[in-house]
């Protein structure tokens, strides 16, 4: 019987299910698809590689997209929900904040080093191997990194012996190969989901060489025992059925070696609906003559919610109804609840909030006939007006913290007055504007552009700016924004073409001509994305409206480097999504009524934009 060469993942898998150990390290056989969070963590890993050996932040972001793209959708295990659409989509939101955070090393030994040899542990010689991301070499000693997609951070109150067990065996492997005693193990978690309190996405486990050796005895004897086990040809391998990734299926396996069939029915029961504890009774207020807040109370009752009501609070757009929900109503039954409330109010479309962050409330919005408000001029340099939200204050952003902006709106959704609005508010900054219809803003002054050529030299002409402000060390240049409308019209516009050049000289002189395709799309988005990821450093904002919010008009790339949104009316719930990352825009009013997320926010607000600021009266 051929020895198996022991890893840290293999001695896991044992340790976790025995049976999948056999099939996968005995048998050989891979078989199970990844999960999204697996294949993100993968392309995250690649990128990571990449960028510490010197590749670029576009070239090392790219060779994580094609991670993705070599994976194909059999061996991927998407769901009821996933996509390749959200995976791309969650890499591109990761790995632009994760690259950032990258630390920089000049002192490294070894990328990616596979190291196999024999061990001597507890006097058996164990044949191990493992694939060591970083190797760090101070000189007189050695520091092993290894990157983690981690759901959250590890308790720092709490031992985590699965990365013991794979220090442990790291620091055999690598002081066997390099001769040179290691100091310590550095996990660099990285958190899969976005902080949204702005702390880094990355955070440090160490485990230092005293912590590590504290275990020798206990981990030695647990690797010597699973390399006993292993050696044994007559060794029973048993299933764990309460294993969350491969329980079911080994216990099939068994069933399949034994010869035996298993097919298991079972039933449900549904019990009748009743109302919570406490709860009004829907008696008289759900008629049709009864006020707004017996309407909606009535309504939840027939789906036993019981509610009482807080506040009303009445801003230009809609009424905002705050309820407190009955304990054990679940906050995910409440928000799928607006056609009905539209329905019993007989209303236009009926806002849910469940909850308003920061209180015990949730919010039902009742729109009604919109007024406008205007704009007092009150506002600091670099800051934009953006309108009144629901609960009737004044929201401003500003131009100098925010990076990058998305605006999405289908006609007349307000879209054109609201970057008026945003030009106008513009005194400081340098404006230039890519407006394809070329008639909205051409009474503003500003340099409008409406051919796609001028447009492609005018984003390549803020790419050269922007690198001269890094070379040059301005990081007080005047601001230049950059505004494009109608972003669908542009990218529509771009594409494959054929074009000449001159590929060298015939004998009687006379130039070869040589046609070649050019991809002006992947251009304008390719120098969009340098300019997005690096523009604010230098100076340089983007404002990026569009009419036709869609994943084949938007790119991941786009969209992730924009982090202030604007969402207008838009005709889909998907449309919203492309822009928010979640529904709503198809519910609001239009004409200025939109979900405004903005610099610092961790969900976004309703808000009514103002009324066009008149030329010049924006400060």
């Amino acid at each position: 019987m051929e020895r198996i060469t022991l890893s840290y993942s293999a001695i896991m898998c044992f340790l976790n299910n025995q049976i999948q150990f056999k099939k996968r390290y005995i048998a050989k056989v891979y078989d199970e698809p990844s999960s999204p969070a697996l294949v993100v963590g993968k392309a995250m890993h690649k990128m990571i590689e990449e960028r510490l050996k010197g590749q670029s932040f576009e070239i090392a972001i790219q060779s994580g997209l094609q991670e993705i793209e070599n994976v194909a959708d059999y061996e991927i295990d998407y769901g009821k929900t996933g996509s390749r659409e959200k995976i791309i989509d969650q890499y591109q939101k990761l790995s632009t904040i994760v690259i950032n955070e990258l630390p920089t090393y000049d002192d490294i030994l070894a990328i990616e080093d596979r190291v196999e040899c024999e061990l001597l542990i507890r006097n058996k010689k164990i044949p191990m191997k493992g694939y060591i991301d970083v190797v760090r070499d101070f000189g007189d000693t050695l520091e092993i990194i290894d990157w983690k997609s981690a759901t959250s951070y590890s308790d720092e109150d709490t031992e985590n012996w699965a990365y013991l067990i794979q220090s442990w065996i790291y620091v055999q492997l690598i002081e066997f190969k390099y001769k040179k005693p290691v100091s310590r193990m550095v996990f660099k978690e990285v958190k899969k989901t976005i902080n949204r309190d702005g702390m880094p996405q990355i955070k440090d486990y160490v485990l230092d060489r005293h912590s590590i050796e504290e275990a020798n005895d206990v981990i030695g004897r647990v690797v010597k025992a699973v390399s006993d086990y292993v050696d044994n040809p007559d060794a029973t391998y048993f299933p764990n059925p309460r294993d969350m990734m491969n329980g079911a299926q080994s216990m099939h396996i068994v069933a399949q070696m034994e010869g035996i069939s298993v097919r298991t029915v079972h039933t449900t029961e549904r019990h009748k609906k009743f109302a919570p504890v406490n709860t009004v009774v829907a008696e008289d207020i759900a008629s049709d003559d009864g006020s707004e807040i017996d309407l909606i109370k009535g309504k939840l009752v027939e789906f036993g919610i019981g509610v009482r009501i807080e506040k009303v609070i009445k801003s230009n757009t809609v009424d905002t109804y705050m309820f407190r929900p009955n304990r054990g109503v679940k906050m995910s039954k409440i928000a799928t609840m607006g056609d009905d409330l539209s329905l019993a109010l007989g209303s236009d479309a009926v806002r849910v909030i469940a909850p308003i962050y920061g209180t015990k409330t949730i919010g039902i919005e009742v729109p009604h006939e919109q007024s406008f408000p205007t704009f007092d001029g009150k506002a600091s340099s670099h800051q934009i007006p953006i309108g009144v939200d629901t609960m009737n204050n004044v929201i401003y952003d500003d131009i100098a913290k925010m990076p990058h902006m998305l605006i999405g709106g289908q006609t007349g959704s307000g879209k054109s007055v609201f970057i008026r609005n945003i030009i106008q508010s513009l005194n400081n900054c340098e404006v230039d504007i890519i407006d394809m219809k070329g008639l909205d803003f051409d009474d503003l002054g500003k340099n409008i552009i409406s051919e796609v050529g001028e447009s492609l030299e005018l984003i390549r002409h803020l790419v050269e700016l922007m690198d001269n402000r890094y070379k040059n060390k301005r990081a007080n240049a005047k601001r230049r924004v950059l505004i494009i409308d109608e972003y669908a019209d542009l990218i529509m516009q771009t594409g494959k073409e054929i074009r000449t050049r001159i590929d060298g000289y015939k004998k009687d002189g006379e130039p070869k001509i040589k046609q070649y395709t050019y991809d002006t799309r992947n251009e304008l988005e390719t120098n969009l994305a340098r300019i997005l990821q690096k523009g604010r450093s230098a100076n340089i904002n983007v404002i990026i409206a569009t009419q036709r919010p869609s994943a084949d008009i938007v790119a991941p790339i786009i969209k992730a480097n924009c982090p202030v949104k604007a969402c207008l009316r838009v005709a889909t719930a998907k449309n919203s999504e492309i822009i928010l990352d979640e529904a709503g825009g198809e519910r609001l009013l239009g004409k200025g009524d939109m979900l405004y997320l903005g610099s610092g926010m961790v969900k976004p607000v309703r808000v009514q934009c103002f009324s066009p600021i008149e030329k010049g009266g924006s400060k």
